[in-house]
């Protein structure tokens, strides 16, 4: 079963199914049907394969991204979160349909037949087992443990040891949910079981996992009260019921009566002071099934599998963060990359905003006659070359790569992530691009020599994620990119970088210039003053040179 949870107002709402397809937008006649402008009428689908949840983009308006990559269709798992342009839904794989919490019944935890042990004297009796070096304030440091303690210990640890090898051997969170449940039912004589985890977007323990030892005997539906597990949760014990038909606390519990549950076991799956959700066991085959033991024995493999249940959470969220820095990497140097990751917790997308940045245009002199006279793959590798040797020093002023256009190459200064000195950068970068290609020129390319122009303007724009559903990239619009690149196209000579106004404005107290005198622009009404950049000035001091991590280790 599975459900599409989301917030409708300031109420979470849920949108359970088990087949078939789900038509998602703002359109009447969808079966989530979602009041939010920004999804299309009809946005996206999620429909059931074989087994697997797929979600699928319906040419929407601003697009479905899953985990914030934007997708054309793309299956999902557990925990997805799904962005139909800003309205955000989370995917969810549960098993409510086979695990009944019981929202009325009352339970008196006092009674007899129920015995509850705290999470804390687990720690007393196998604190090697489970890494804890502290015992709970009740318990005398210097208190040596008894004979049946030592036994108890050496029983549970030698099952953990065997339970460690097999929890450490899986990755994926599903087989790991799946192999606690496994476990559990190879070491303790439970008839039927579940496994609910805590979900923090709705404040609920969802189930995830249930399982029959007989499946093709037993399918009923397994009942449980609100209380049971919200004290197991919060308060961190463990819960056996020797005899729960004969429990006054069950006294009309029609659930109870009808399953013939006559022992059962509710633990919680806790990590030191976490408690990351809950695990329940019960059986009907005679009274006394499970002791006090076997509660011990079902904590400590809770212990374990909560251990191995946050592993493979923290593996998921490990590939999914390579995953996206892989993508960012395309654009930004590794200091711009840290400061979007740590800014927005993983969120590599970036919308569309006003921003003031300096935009940088390099072009390759005569390349077309340049190409004419060499074979195809050895253009290749000069380009390769060159294009390797100008990222990296526009990665090392913290620029963005925007694109290679041919033999041209776009940076933006001060975008995605704000800059100060974006005008300064940009120079600086254009400079050392200038002097790199004269080493390359004698060191590398030989008979294949050639020049670049430049051209750098600061002003406007619109920057961030633009593009389509199929095809979308970080890149900046406005007639600030218009100036730059005609400043590099119609006015920069070869081995000459020019600047416009603005930019001038900007470098002027660190760089020497010259001016050029008006120049009119194809598509501007206005002539604007272009200035060339002579050499930077060396009494300045300035910090341009500087990346924004080293500004900042200096305060």
């Amino acid at each position: 079963m599975y459900k599409l949870v989301f917030k409708d107002g300031e109420k979470i709402t849920s949108y359970p199914f088990q087949e078939g397809e789900v038509s998602i937008g703002r359109a009447s006649d969808n079966e989530l049907v979602i009041n939010d402008f920004g999804v299309s009428r009809h946005h996206a689908r999620v429909l059931v394969d074989n087994g697997e949840c797929h979600v699928e983009d319906l040419n929407s308006r601003n697009g479905t991204r899953v985990n914030n990559v934007l997708v054309t269709r793309r299956a999902l798992k557990d925990g997805d979160e799904v962005s139909l342009g800003k309205f955000i839904i989370r995917f969810s794989r549960t098993t409510d349909d086979k695990v009944h919490i019981d929202e009325e019944k009352e339970d008196n935890l006092s009674s007899p037949g129920t015995y509850i042990r705290p999470v804390s004297d687990i720690r007393r009796i196998v604190p090697a087992a489970i890494g804890v070096t502290d015992v709970s304030s009740d318990v005398s440091t210097k208190e040596a443990p008894v004979i049946t303690d030592i036994q108890k210990s050496n029983q549970i640890l030698q099952v953990l040891i065997e339970v460690a090898k097999s929890l450490l051997t899986v990755q994926p969170l599903d087989d790991v949910l799946n192999l606690v449940m496994k476990l559990i039912f190879d070491h303790l004589p439970a008839e039927r079981g579940f496994l609910m985890l805590y979900d923090e977007h709705s404040g609920e323990l969802i189930p995830k996992v249930v399982k029959y030892r007989n499946p093709s005997a037993d399918t009923s539906r397994i009942t449980i009260s609100r209380t049971m597990t919200n004290k197991v949760f919060q308060d961190k014990v463990s819960i056996l019921t020797s005899d729960a038909q004969m429990d006054p606390r069950f006294d009309g519990g029609a659930s109870i009566i009808f399953h013939s549950i006559r022992s059962a076991m509710c633990a919680p799956l806790w990590n030191k002071d976490d408690v990351i959700g809950v695990v329940f066991i019960d059986s009907s085959t005679k009274s006394g099934t499970f002791s006090t033991e076997d509660l011990d024995l079902l904590t400590a493999l809770a212990n374990y599998a909560a251990i191995g249940i946050e592993q493979a959470r923290l593996n998921e969220k490990i590939k999914e963060e390579i995953k996206r820095r892989s993508q960012l990497e395309r654009y930004h140097s590794p200091a711009v990359i840290n400061r979007i990751m740590s800014f927005s917790a993983g969120d590599t997308s970036v919308d569309a905003q006003e921003m003031d940045v300096t935009v940088l245009f390099s072009d390759i002199v005569g390349f077309t006659s340049i190409s004419e006279k060499m074979e195809p793959h050895r253009v290749s590798l000069l380009l390769n070359d060159y294009f390797a040797e100008m990222t990296d020093i526009i990665f090392s002023y913290d620029g963005t790569l925007d694109k290679f256009i041919g033999d041209a190459i776009m940076a933006i200064f001060g975008a995605p992530i704000h800059m100060e000195d974006h005008a300064v950068r940009a120079v600086k970068t254009a400079l050392e691009m200038r002097e790199r290609l004269k080493k390359l020129n004698f060191e590398k390319f030989n008979l294949n020599r050639f020049d670049i122009r430049i051209g750098i303007n600061s002003g406007r724009v619109v920057a961030g994620d633009i593009g389509s559903p199929r095809r979308i990239e970080y890149t900046v619009l406005g007639n600030t990119v218009n100036i730059a690149s005609r400043l590099e196209s119609s006015v920069s000579k070869p081995d000459q970088i020019v600047v416009g106004e603005d930019t001038h404005e900007m470098i002027k107290a660190h760089f020497e210039t010259a001016a050029l005198g008006p120049f009119s622009l194809r598509n501007l009404e206005k002539s604007i003053m272009v200035y060339e950049i002579i050499r930077e000035k060396t009494h300045t001091g300035t910090e341009a040179g500087r990346t924004a991590e080293e500004a900042e280790a200096e305060g």
